[in-house]
């Protein structure tokens, strides 16, 4: 936005410092929260293995096996879908942004 605005080279040295500072921060917080995920999913099993009073998990049974699959998928499918939603929202902020500047 600055760039578009024309915004003195001063100005935007101090946009990009705050970019920088803001995708450093982001990049800590995915790996806070994809740590986070992966001990509450064994949190979550393990109580569900506590709760249903299963002693052992037998991975070759087809309806087992099946489970691990589709719950391996559903994260990385949730993640597209909102990757997508969120690409399809930036795009037309920065339309709006680029019509405001015409």
């Amino acid at each position: 936005i600055a760039e578009m605005a024309g915004f003195s080279h001063k100005i935007r040295e101090r946009t990009d410092a705050l970019d920088a500072a803001g995708n450093t921060t982001a990049a800590i917080g995915k790996g806070f929260a994809i740590g986070s995920a992966a001990l509450v999913s064994l949190a979550l099993f393990g109580a569900f293995v506590s709760r249903a009073a299963i002693s052992t998990v037998d991975v070759l049974t087809p309806k087992v096996f099946i489970g691990l699959i589709v719950g391996a998928m559903l994260p990385y499918w949730f993640s597209a879908m909102t990757m997508k939603s969120v690409g399809k929202a930036a795009l037309k902020m920065v339309e709006e942004v680029r019509r405001q500047f015409k």
